[in-house]
């Protein structure tokens, strides 16, 4: 079966479970960009994260000392680079961390 043939059987099934299949698919479809050389995930600078995270670059700082917070994916002299990708991340377990799913 074709990703596209997955992506049609998820808006057949529909619901919450049609939605969480699109997802998957979807980023199952950017990985395989990623590892064909097609696609890189954009490349975040500490403004850009800040603005994503909507707190104020002054004090990225403090935010990157927290424990959850990922490490650089990719460090330009002595200027921080991260994956769009891995601030989602970082988003979703601060989330998980809030509603006190995460163990």
């Amino acid at each position: 079966m074709t990703l596209e043939n997955y992506r049609e059987w998820a808006d057949n099934v529909g619901g919450e479970v049609g939605k969480k299949i699109q997802e998957i698919l979807n980023e199952l479809e950017e990985a395989q960009n990623i590892a064909r050389g097609n696609s890189l995930p954009p490349l975040l600078g500490n403004k850009e994260v800040a603005e994503l995270l909507e707190i104020d670059p002054k004090n990225m700082h403090h935010t990157r000392r927290t424990k959850l917070f990922p490490d650089p994916d990719l460090v330009v002299g002595n200027r921080p680079f991260w994956f769009k990708t891995s601030i989602q991340k970082y988003q979703e377990r601060i989330e998980e961390w809030r509603s006190g799913k995460e163990k």
